[in-house]
């Protein structure tokens, strides 16, 4: 078995152009992370890219330093990212990619933005009992597929749908599974969720309903691991799930 040290990088940018992003930023900086692990390590590129199953890493959305009014999208001078995956070999190449590179671009509205990386910090990973309690540093997306006028349609869920948390529970369980070549031990519950914030997020030509939330879970030691370090929910590598660790939480009211 590949060494799984799990890591999780903080990415610190800043603006070089002082115009603003798009508000829907998140598929152009999954485009760049791609495109700056292959500058590092172009066969695991290839291979992510090939891979037909999961992806294992997700981003967090961005968090802005010192955000300036702006109504047609995010006006900033320096934000960061966090960067989360169970394997280091991604982090290792990401990381190697971004410092031959720093320089990259995202979209805005009136035009291609130029940033630049400033910092990377590898963080801490928290220890992990039985129970914990995330907060969405990026939205969870779940989906389903329902019949609707004898056709079958994919619609997207929100928490306030007992679907939502099924499959919830199964992607993490099946991508724990592909991951690591075994089952994990399977306790999983919901058991509180807060703070749900509904969003709709452009990604490429279609757009997400997902939603940014606080939620407890218990369940094994090794799924709430996997899900800091993988994310929770579908569509990861776009920017969906990424997750932190509420310190000497209490007990959401």
């Amino acid at each position: 078995m590949k060494r799984r040290n799990k890591l999780r990088s903080k990415i610190t940018i800043r603006n070089l152009s002082n115009l603003p992003v798009n508000f829907d930023y998140q598929y152009g900086l999954a485009s760049m992370l791609y495109f700056k692990l292959a500058d590092a390590d172009v066969r695991l590129a290839n291979e992510i890219h090939a891979h037909q199953g999961f992806k294992f890493y997700t981003f967090s959305n961005l968090v802005l330093m010192n955000r300036k009014a702006c109504k047609s999208g995010l006006c900033f001078e320096r934000a960061y990212f966090i960067l989360s995956s169970p394997d280091d070999r991604f982090i290792r190449s990401f990381t190697e990619g971004l410092l031959q590179q720093p320089e990259f671009y995202l979209d805005g509205p009136r035009g291609r933005i130029d940033l630049v990386i400033e910092r990377i910090e590898i963080l801490k990973e928290p220890s992990f009992g039985d129970e914990c309690l995330f907060r969405t540093l990026s939205p969870i997306y779940i989906k389903t597929i329902r019949k609707e006028n004898e056709c079958l349609r994919e619609i997207d869920l929100y928490p306030t749908e007992p679907k939502f948390y099924e499959n919830l529970h199964r992607n993490l369980t099946e991508r724990f599974s592909e991951f690591y070549g075994k089952e994990p031990v399977d306790h999983f519950d919901v058991v509180q969720t807060a703070d749900i914030n509904p969003r709709r997020i452009k990604i490429a030509d279609s757009y997400r309903r997902c939603s940014l939330m606080s939620l407890r879970i218990q369940a094994s030691p090794e799924l709430l691991k996997f899900a800091y370090d993988a994310g929770l929910g579908e569509k990861n590598a776009m920017g969906f799930g990424c997750v932190d660790v509420v310190q000497g939480s209490k007990p959401i009211q």
